[in-house]
């Protein structure tokens, strides 16, 4: 053998065996060193293809989601006027020494509310699905609807469910109108990719994704408790309430509803909470239903009667004079007429003559404006009840406070 040429052999003999290995690999016989190469090819394939990398941007899944969903996405906004009876403050002064007769009576003053949210379109011809808490009831509501084309319509409250915080609300348009079809829902999988679309603080035509954390979670807000949520980390933010959580194939998933930042007084993130879309679809069939006049409304006893077949209470609405002439200085609440013997009301202490300012956290102005979860009440529940006492002493009158616990029965 000539020298050098065991040394050019070793070289060109160890670059076949190399390239014969690579080879060997693409055909199943791979040594130790191509079976390395076979894995970080594999992996780098699976990888690039989860990612999308050689995906054109406009063929995304999700950009082609959003580009089918967004045109039926709106924004929301809302105003109310809400009235509140204020007493003049020099009435109080004048009563302790000339009684009712020198009070100048209460004035009406009238505060605008706004609220700001999301909702989606569920059929051509202008029904629309939002959150109730977005659509709130209220006199001489007025709901202003803006479609992701920038068009703006006046909508009309149809609907509403506050128990699931749901409603449903309508405009006219001249023209069909983009929609999403709610008889296609998702199968809510753990782990699935979701995508929110929404008016999050004002910024129209917003997208965020993330996964379906969870499913049936109870959320407690105010006395309103809502159970069979689902958990997304998706971020939901105030103006996305009532706006769609939809799949990768466009499909509904929930509706926005809440959002959890602070528990214990620590911050939290990423913990949002939807309205499972089979809800929403039941809801929509149902309101479309009665406002159609295909299904009669369920029958809806009054808060006066449910307040007395739980608690015993027989009540009515104080209007102002009765307010100033009773000693409780022109306050609003409901004026206990009477309390049945026996009644959880009567085991508690409650008198005729008293004024109840608040049940659980909610102010009590009027039987009209108590919550629906009122009559919605349960035999064993406990009510907390805020109560005033008004007692005449001369030209004074000592008013006393407090609260106590009924449980219906």
């Amino acid at each position: 053998m000539k020298p050098g040429s065991l040394k050019k052999g070793s070289v060109e003999n160890g670059k076949n065996r190399a390239d014969a290995g690579i080879t060997r690999a693409c055909r199943g016989r791979e040594t130790d060193y191509s079976s390395g190469m076979k894995r970080s090819v594999c992996l780098f394939f699976v990888l690039g293809t989860a990612l999308g990398w050689g995906v054109a941007p406009q063929e995304e899944p999700i950009v082609k989601v959003v580009d089918k969903v967004r045109p039926a996405v709106v924004n929301i906004y809302t105003e109310r006027i809400v009235e509140q009876q204020v007493a003049d403050p020099f009435d109080a002064y004048m009563n302790q020494f000339f009684g009712g007769g020198m009070a100048r009576g209460n004035r009406i003053l009238q505060t605008p509310v706004r609220n700001l949210g999301s909702g989606v379109i569920i059929r051509p011809d202008g029904y629309i699905v939002t959150n109730q808490h977005v659509a709130s009831r209220a006199d001489k509501l007025k709901i202003r609807v803006t479609l992701a084309n920038g068009k703006d319509y006046e909508a009309k409250l149809l609907r509403d469910d506050d128990l699931q915080d749901l409603a449903l609300i309508r405009v006219d348009s001249p023209e069909p109108l983009p929609y999403l079809d709610v008889e296609k829902i998702s199968p809510n999988l753990l782990g699935q990719t979701v995508l929110v679309l929404g008016n999050p603080i004002g910024y129209e035509s917003s997208v965020s994704a993330g996964i379906l954390s969870a499913k049936d979670r109870t959320l407690t807000i105010g006395d309103l408790t809502m159970e069979g949520l689902l958990q997304t980390d998706a971020a939901i933010n105030p103006g996305n309430s009532g706006g769609p959580l939809v799949d990768l194939e466009g499909n509904l998933v929930g509706l926005s509803s809440a959002k959890m930042s602070v528990a214990q007084n620590l911050p939290v993130e990423s913990i949002g909470f939807a309205i499972p879309a089979e809800r929403v679809k039941r809801f929509i069939e149902d309101a479309i239903a009665i406002v159609e006049g295909k299904k009669a409304p369920p029958p809806e006893r009054s808060a006066a009667v449910v307040l007395k077949e739980k608690f015993g209470l027989l009540l009515k609405d104080l209007a102002p004079q009765d307010s100033v002439q009773l000693g409780y200085g022109g306050r609003q609440g409901l004026l206990v007429t009477g309390v049945e013997k026996g009644s959880p009301a009567e085991g508690a202490g409650v008198q005729k003559g008293m004024l109840i300012v608040g049940l659980g956290s909610v102010p009590c102005r009027s039987l009209e404006e108590l919550p629906r979860t009122v009559r919605q009440l349960k035999g064993g529940e406990d009510v907390r009840v805020t109560v005033l006492g008004a007692t005449r002493q001369g030209n004074f009158v000592a008013l006393r406070s407090g609260a106590v616990v009924l449980k219906a029965r």
